[in-house]
């Protein structure tokens, strides 16, 4: 591993997660780009200005055409406006910030939130992994240098997705670095068995 991930590394050394093992050491803990986030908040912003625009147009349209609609109706109706754009604000947050990947010297482990209610967790030893890709399209994403990382194994999951996570040509090393050890390891282990047997 380079300096620059050894660097890293030191962010996360009493980072503790369920189910971490105990000689288990955390390399990379990866969420997707802060970019995404702006991004997603933009549609929030315009519909946020819509609701304030509303509080302002409407009661002046109300009292200009002499429509009797009580002030409470208006009220409870823009109320659950405001209740729709705050749970839809959080399910929005809820999404980016639970999804995570956690890549360990033993394996990789992607927590996935789908919604409010569901979140979908996976895991991967390093010895299955068999080809590691990563992808970046933009020129944003090539600018700031965020992209997609594919991991495709030989396991029940055929297919990783880090998804726009920063750094995806360091974290594809990291991870070729940590499948080639395992591999490694895994030939010793075999040659000591093969040995023992002989």
């Amino acid at each position: 591993m380079n300096e620059k991930s050894r660097d890293y590394q030191h962010k996360f050394l009493d980072y503790k997660f369920k189910g971490k093992r105990e000689d288990e050491e955390i390399i990379l803990i990866l969420r997707r780009h802060w970019l995404i986030l702006f991004g997603r908040l933009i549609p929030f912003f315009f519909f946020l200005i819509g609701i304030i625009a509303v509080f302002v147009i409407v009661p002046a349209i109300i009292n200009d055409l002499s429509i009797e609609i009580s002030n409470n109706v208006f009220n409870v109706f823009m109320s659950f406006v405001i209740l729709g754009f705050w749970v839809g604000l959080f399910v929005m947050w809820i999404d980016f910030f639970c999804d995570i990947w956690i890549v360990t010297d033993q394996r990789i482990i992607s927590i996935e939130q789908i919604g409010l209610f569901r979140r979908e967790i996976s895991e991967l030893e390093h010895g299955k992994i068999q080809d590691v890709t990563t992808e970046i399209h933009g020129v944003v994403p090539t600018l700031l240098k965020f992209g997609q990382v594919y991991i495709q194994t030989a396991g029940e999951k055929a297919r990783f997705t880090f998804k726009q996570v920063e750094n995806p040509v360091m974290i594809r090393t990291v991870v070729m670095a940590l499948q080639k050890n395992a591999i490694r390891k895994q030939k010793r282990e075999e040659g000591v068995i093969m040995r023992g047997k002989v």
